[in-house]
């Protein structure tokens, strides 16, 4: 089964993990706040059921399920069918593209990353979240993900492996930030920099 199919075909818990950990989600939300872009055009590669993309204004997603992408319609989000390593999107359209935990399941992420360098205007910005494998909720991931349902084939990566990554397609790292440093539904801190929490945000600059 694809990974779209695996998501389209349990949005139900999908959902439920953010409902369930709520403050978690925020936690997670208000992280990517703190190095979004206050204006400009955006598109979040990967929208899913659009959670994200709804809380932050993002009007624009790119998805490849279409059970996921109607349930993104309806939270009032324009969804372009499509995947990251192939976007059927123009060159310098969106100011910035946001991905979130959806590098671990990219065919060819340094692809993936090129692409959304081309459909970046001049000085746009790559906000890319992540599950920081290094970090000591990651190895846990890592370890149990077998008997996840979700990331039972993903692909979890370093901070040092997404920022190398980063830089060979064409991108200056300006900005990090961390947060979820335990699995407790509570609203928890957003510090500077990676390598602690195992949710990772890394705001990057077209070059």
């Amino acid at each position: 089964m694809s990974v779209e199919d695996v998501f389209g075909n349990n949005i139900e818990s999908y959902e439920e993990w953010f409902t369930k950990n709520f403050n978690i989600f925020s936690s997670e939300i208000e992280a990517l706040k703190k190095v979004l872009p206050k204006s400009g055009k955006g598109v979040e590669i990967g929208v899913g059921s659009g959670l994200f993309a709804s809380r932050l204004g993002i009007k624009d997603g790119v998805e490849p399920s279409k059970k996921m992408a109607n349930i993104a319609i309806g939270r009032g989000i324009k969804v372009i069918h499509g995947f990251a390593e192939n976007l059927p999107i123009h060159d310098e359209i969106y100011d910035f593209v946001l991905m979130v935990t959806v590098d671990c399941f990219f065919t060819d992420i340094l692809k993936s990353f090129k692409e959304a360098h081309r459909i970046l205007s001049r000085n746009g910005f790559l906000i890319i979240a992540f599950i920081d494998r290094n970090t000591p909720l990651g190895q846990i991931y890592e370890e149990k993900k077998a008997s996840n349902i979700f990331y039972k084939n993903a692909k979890f990566h370093s901070a040092s492996e997404i920022e190398n990554l980063l830089k060979n397609a064409h991108f200056e790292i300006v900005d990090k930030k961390q947060t979820i440093f335990n699995l407790e539904n509570k609203i928890q801190e957003i510090k500077p920099g990676v390598g602690e929490g195992l949710f990772a945000v890394i705001k990057c600059k077209k070059t």
